[in-house]
């Protein structure tokens, strides 16, 4: 695993995210359209208390940043993390291969989201990936 670096307000973001929900934040980036959504990266065993009953934690910081959140589950085996990014989507197969990891989806329509408009979504899955993995992610 990478040693990851965060800068000031990343690691704003992550001390509010910790005092909010008391679960302990891996990573903190930012990603979507100008940076409209801010991912947070936590242990998945603690996905649930993250998100709180009836997503009250997500909620909170949505108001409190006006930004829209998502938290992700962190794995340590990489394809169980693509998994956990790209959810709610589901695929047919993600296999890694030395180090690329294939997503491999036959229905257009599914694909077309995981790449988005000018790849977009998928630069944003590698991104992801790689601030703990050195795999980059392809779409078959």
């Amino acid at each position: 695993m990478k040693r990851l670096t965060l800068d000031s307000e990343s690691f704003g973001l992550s001390s509010l995210m910790e005092k909010i929900t008391r679960v302990h934040v891996k990573d903190c980036f930012k990603g979507g359209e100008e940076g409209d959504t801010i991912y947070f990266v936590v242990a998945a065993a603690e996905l649930g208390k993250a998100i709180g009953k009836g997503a009250v934690n997500i909620q909170k910081l949505q108001k409190d940043l006006n930004k829209k959140i998502r938290i992700i589950g962190y794995h340590d085996n990489v394809v169980d993390f693509v998994k956990s990014i790209i959810y709610p989507a589901k695929v047919e197969e993600i296999v890694q291969e030395g180090e690329v990891v294939f997503i491999k989806e036959s229905n257009k329509k599914t694909k077309s989201l995981l790449i988005g408009r000018g790849g977009r979504n998928l630069k944003l899955i590698n991104r992801a990936v790689q601030r703990f993995f050195n795999v980059e992610i392809k779409i078959r």
